[in-house]
């Protein structure tokens, strides 16, 4: 018996021979199967996140930011903070847009628009590769906007449009679309004009791989964002080794880094400890543009009393924007109405309902105080005193109670989009929001014939300049109407010490392009 238990044994240590052997030999197969596919796509054989993870060669800047991303991933990651750190840093758009917020070439060197504006034509830059060595042609740029739009990566929605796209040759992109779109190319310089090496295999939360200056040197959430010069970059390379991007939980703590030398430039958000920065030797407050507007939001839902034209008018009248900029240690630039400064379309209106109490009164006295009910005030933490501004002068315009709640922003939102409010101190980020007030899941939609078809004839126009004055006819409408009280477009402001120099200092809020950067 011993003897038969031994032969069994071995009989079936001989069957498992084979499998170990098939298995062994099908994955020696798929290792050169794969192989062969990265050198005949001229792909790197080695993966891109151990060439990422290197550390910074040369001179480096730490600059103090004060919202942290919640991860490295901008294809799902629709925040700011994430497009601030990573937009032409690390990867790269279609089109470009300046500081002043102007359209350029970016990874397309020049384009074409059909006279219908329904046919566009972009023709690439040569030479141009991803951080890992691969080619970046037509084929990535199609197969970049694709996987966008199958995949609904945030800001592709807006390229539904799209007929065909078509790459006719290594360097040039076609694209059609069903209906004119004026602003497409806009679009292509945000998220939707990302050109990614789609093949690449990466972990996108903490790592990112695209054409731009830098790469992701490390990242460690919450704390710290490392970029390091790309050296295969196509074009100018970055003129620092690398770029430290040090996240701080409140403006004191960047300040304080930025008194100990920890930190080369800052970005406050709040403005809270500008003038203690103001005071540091060798340090300089340098104002800057930005498209992000504070505003006071109108419910005009059917259960709210400013349903009510008048009455949001008469609110209008009542608020002074000047209280709303001397509020904010950053300042700003008074807007009357749904476009910023920097935003095309931009035209004057702040003498559309401009700060009026006798036009105030008059206007709210059309009803009687007690149809006024008590009216609710959303105001963030940090605008207390001036959300009593504006309740103490609604209320007595109205002749009625205010009832100031003072909350997160966060929960300020989610009223404002489940429509619980009267009024609301917030903001809006206009870069490509100017559809804010027609679009049916948006919770600031203004139905009103007027604006309603001058938004419809200014986006369906085949031109820039068909878009331009329509878009002027619907921004003047809107101000006349007063769905939301529009106070000013935000400064953006960078802390800087006086060694440093080529930093941006407009949009910085969300755009922080950092080759230029150098210290002296």
């Amino acid at each position: 018996m011993v003897a038969y238990s031994r032969v069994r044994r071995h009989r079936r240590r001989r069957m498992w021979i084979p499998w170990v052997v098939f298995s062994l030999v099908s994955l020696i197969l798929l290792a050169l199967m794969w192989f062969g596919w990265q050198v005949m796509n001229g792909r790197p054989i080695i993966p891109s996140s151990i060439d990422s993870f290197m550390p910074i060669n040369g001179k480096a800047v730490t600059i103090g930011l004060r919202t942290a991303p919640k991860s490295l991933d901008i294809r799902n990651d629709n925040s700011d903070e994430l497009q601030q750190a990573l937009l032409e840093n690390v990867y790269e758009t279609l089109v470009n847009r300046d500081e002043n917020n102007e359209l350029k070439p970016g990874l397309a060197e020049s384009w074409n628009v059909s006279s219908d504006g329904l046919k566009y034509t972009f023709n690439l830059r040569h030479g141009v590769t991803f951080s890992n060595g691969v080619v970046l042609d037509s084929k990535a740029v199609l197969q970049s906007l694709k996987q966008g739009i199958t995949s609904r990566y945030p800001g592709y929605e807006a390229l539904e449009n799209i007929k065909l796209i078509d790459n006719t040759d290594a360097y040039t992109l076609k694209i059609a679309l069903n209906s004119p779109d004026p602003l497409l190319l806009r679009r292509l310089a945000g998220r939707a004009g990302i050109v990614y090496d789609t093949g690449a295999l990466i972990n996108y939360s903490n790592n990112a791989l695209g054409s731009g200056p830098f790469v992701v040197s490390s990242y460690k959430k919450d704390d710290s964002l490392v970029l390091r010069c790309n050296n295969k970059y196509w074009g100018t390379r970055a003129k620092l080794g690398g770029i430290i991007l040090k996240y701080f939980k409140d403006d004191a703590s960047l300040t304080n880094a930025m008194s100990s030398g920890s930190i080369q430039m800052a970005i406050p958000l709040d403005g809270a400890d500008n003038n203690r920065l103001a005071t540091l030797p060798q340090v300089s407050l340098v104002k800057g543009k930005s498209t992000r507007v504070q505003i006071v939001a109108f419910n005009n839902d059917i259960h709210s009393v400013f349903n009510e034209n008048w009455i949001r008018i008469a609110a209008s009248y009542a608020i002074d924007s000047k209280w709303a900029i001397d509020a904010d240690a950053n300042g700003g630039v008074q807007v009357g109405g749904p476009i910023d400064p920097l935003s095309p379309g931009y035209e004057d209106l702040t003498n559309v309902l401009p700060f009026d109490k006798v036009q105030a009164r008059k206007h709210f006295s059309y009803f009687y105080p007690r149809y006024y009910r008590t009216m609710v005030l959303l105001v963030p933490k940090n605008k207390v005193d001036l959300g009593k501004k504006i309740a103490d002068a609604v209320s007595s315009g109205a002749r009625a109670k205010v009832d100031l709640q003072i909350l997160d922003q966060s929960e300020i939102e989610n009223r404002i989009r489940d429509h619980k409010y009267d009024m609301a101190l917030s903001s809006i980020n206009h870069t490509l929001d100017i559809d804010t007030f027609v679009r049916i899941d948006s919770p600031y939609l203004f139905q009103k014939h007027d604006s309603q078809e001058a938004y419809s004839n200014a986006i369906s126009s085949p031109n820039v300049a068909g878009y331009l004055a329509n878009i002027k006819k619907y921004a003047r409408n809107l101000s006349e109407n007063a769905p939301i009280k529009w106070l000013y477009a935000k400064n953006s402001v960078v802390a800087v010490k006086s060694n440093i120099e080529g930093y941006p200092k407009n949009m910085t809020d969300q755009l922080l392009p950092l080759r230029d950067l150098n210290e002296k």
